[in-house]
C-alpha cells in the first residue's frame, strides 16, 4: 500500500513538471529578441541624452562593480555633460535589442504620486483607513473586498484614515503617495507588500459591463465616473482582489521597486523578466497633448502588478500638479521600448 501510494505520487510529480516544462517551452516561443542597430532608434541621433545619462548615472553608483573593467574605465573617461561623449560611450559599450512577445499586450502608460487628503484618527469625513501589513499571513491574505469589509479592522494596523475607497484604491494603483493632514502636516507613505492576489483590471470590468467606453477609459474620467457614486463604486473596486498596505517614509523623493529614487520622465516601470533593474532603455512613445514624439533614454526602476510583458510599461510623471491628469491620459498601443544591453564583448 505505502510503495503503490508512492509510486503514484511520483507519477504525479513526473505530470506535473512535464506539464511546465511545456508550458515555459510554449511562452518561450512566443518571444523574439532582435538585435537592432543605433540608425535604427528613431530619435536617437537628435536625441538629448545629457539629462536621462546623469540619472542613471545616480542610480548606479554603488553598483559600478558589476561592470567589466574597461567599461568603468571608459565610463570615468566620459565627459557626462557633453552629449556626443555620452553617445559614445552608449554606443561603443550597448547594444539595442527589441523584446517582443506575440502573446502579450503592448502599451505603455503613466503613474503619478497620487495626493489625499487624510487624518490621523477615524471620523465621518475620513472614514476609511489604509493598513500597514499585517503580521500573520492569514491577515496578509484576505481579499481586498474582506479588507474593506473591515476583516482588519480594529487590529491596531491603520496608520491613516482618508475620505472614501476610491482614494485609497489610486494610492494603491501609484503605488506611493502624499497625505495632507488637517495640522497642516505632509507625510509620505509607500508600499509595504500586499495580499498576494492577482491584479485584476477595473477598467476592464467597466468596459465589459458597458459601464464606460473605450474612449473613456483613461484615469481622469474613471476618477470622476467612480465619485459619484460610492456604493456602485465599491462593487467596481472589489473586482480587483489585490490590495496594497503601506507604511510612511521619512526618505526624500520617492524610490522604485530597485530602491533608487525615481525621476521624472526618465524612470520606467517594466517587467523585471525582461529587464534587470537600472537597464537603459530607448523608449519610443507619444505624449497625452504634445504634438511631438516622445523619443528619449530611460532607466528601469520599478515594476508593477498590470505590468506584465516586454512591450508594457509605466513612466513616472512625478508629482506636480498636472501628474496625475498626464498619467491618467497616457496610453500608447504603438510605443517601442528597446533595452540597451551591455555588449557581450562590452
Amino acid at each position: 500500500m505505502y510503495i503503490t501510494m508512492l509510486l503514484i505520487i511520483k507519477k504525479i510529480i513526473n505530470i506535473i513538471i512535464v506539464s511546465l516544462v511545456i508550458m515555459s517551452c510554449s511562452i518561450a516561443n512566443t518571444v523574439s529578441y532582435k538585435t537592432l542597430s543605433f540608425q535604427q532608434l528613431y530619435g536617437w541621433e537628435s536625441a538629448n541624452l545629457v539629462e536621462p545619462f546623469n540619472h542613471y548615472l545616480d542610480v548606479i553608483r554603488n553598483k559600478t562593480s558589476r561592470l567589466p573593467q574597461h567599461v568603468k574605465q571608459a565610463l570615468r573617461n566620459t565627459n557626462n555633460r557633453n552629449n556626443d561623449s555620452i553617445k559614445h560611450f552608449i554606443e561603443t559599450y550597448f547594444e539595442p535589442i527589441l523584446i517582443t512577445d506575440s502573446k502579450a499586450e503592448s502599451l505603455i502608460t503613466g503613474y503619478h504620486i497620487f495626493h489625499a487628503a487624510a487624518d490621523y484618527q477615524q471620523s465621518k469625513q475620513y472614514s476609511v483607513p489604509i493598513y500597514k501589513k499585517p503580521a500573520t499571513r492569514k491577515e496578509r491574505h484576505y481579499t481586498h473586498k474582506e479588507i474593506l469589509a473591515g476583516a482588519l479592522q480594529d487590529k491596531g494596523l491603520e496608520i491613516a484614515w482618508l475620505q472614501d475607497s476610491i482614494d485609497i484604491y489610486l494610492l494603491m494603483m501609484q503605488g506611493s503617495g502624499v497625505l495632507s493632514f488637517p495640522d497642516g502636516a505632509t507625510k509620505s507613505v509607500v508600499y509595504h507588500g500586499a495580499n498576494g492576489y492577482k491584479y485584476q483590471s477595473i477598467s476592464q470590468y467597466m468596459l465589459d459591463k458597458k459601464m464606460i467606453t473605450p474612449e473613456q477609459r483613461n484615469g481622469p474620467y474613471i476618477k470622476a465616473y467612480l465619485k459619484t457614486d460610492l456604493a456602485r463604486a465599491s462593487t467596481i473596486i472589489e473586482q480587483n482582489p489585490s490590495y496594497v498596505f503601506f507604511k510612511f517614509s521619512n526618505k526624500e523623493g520617492f524610490s522604485g521597486a530597485a530602491g533608487t529614487l525615481l525621476k521624472e520622465e526618465v524612470s520606467l516601470a517594466l517587467d523585471k523578466r525582461y529587464y534587470p533593474f537600472h537597464s537603459l532603455i530607448w523608449l519610443e512613445t507619444s505624449l497625452p497633448n504634445k504634438t511631438e514624439a516622445f523619443r528619449s533614454l530611460m532607466v528601469a526602476q520599478d515594476t508593477g502588478g498590470a505590468i506584465k510583458g516586454p512591450q508594457r510599461a509605466d513612466i513616472f510623471f512625478g508629482m506636480h500638479k498636472d501628474a496625475e491628469y498626464t498619467a491618467g491620459l497616457m496610453k500608447d498601443k504603438n510605443a517601442r521600448l528597446i533595452m540597451l544591453r551591455l555588449r557581450n564583448n562590452g
